[in-house]
């Protein structure tokens, strides 16, 4: 009796812990954070790219001004780059709309798709974005990957 109780309760512990892990695919989910092939930016640490989502650096390195593009609505890939720059996306809003309201920055061009930011990165210099990195092209260059 104490072998089937035992047995048992294995697994259902088991089951338990199958059913509570995150897939493997969910561990694969890269963020990748890219600019506009011509740029001279290289690879980005988490600080800087807060520090231009926070609007606080407005120019790249050699002076070209840089255009922030976010997608709209909630999403995975959304959650994840936030949670990578310890940061809520409220808050953010929050930011964006002091810094409009006092005259130092407009907050990020809302498009529609992945997609769509990959084409706006593409056709925009100085441009600076985040997708699902199984979604990268050839048409952008690659700053930072956020696992």
């Amino acid at each position: 009796m104490n072998f089937l109780t035992l047995n048992t309760a294995s697994i259902l512990m088991a089951g338990l812990l199958f059913f509570a892990m995150p897939s493997a695919s969910t561990f694969a989910q890269s963020v990748a954070v890219i600019t506009h092939k011509s740029s001279s930016a290289q690879n980005l640490e988490a600080d800087k790219i807060l520090d231009i989502y926070t609007l606080n650096t407005r120019n790249w390195a050699d002076g070209s001004k840089i255009t922030v593009f976010e997608v709209k609505g909630d999403s995975p890939v959304k959650s994840r780059f936030y949670a990578a720059l310890n940061t809520a996306f409220s808050e953010m809003q929050k930011l964006w709309l002091k810094k409009q309201f006092s005259g130092k920055g407009l907050p990020p061009t809302a498009v529609n798709s992945e997609q769509e930011l990959l084409e706006k990165v593409a056709n925009t210099p100085g441009a600076i974005a985040y997708v699902n990195a199984e979604n990268v092209n050839k048409n952008v260059k690659v700053l930072a990957t956020i696992k």
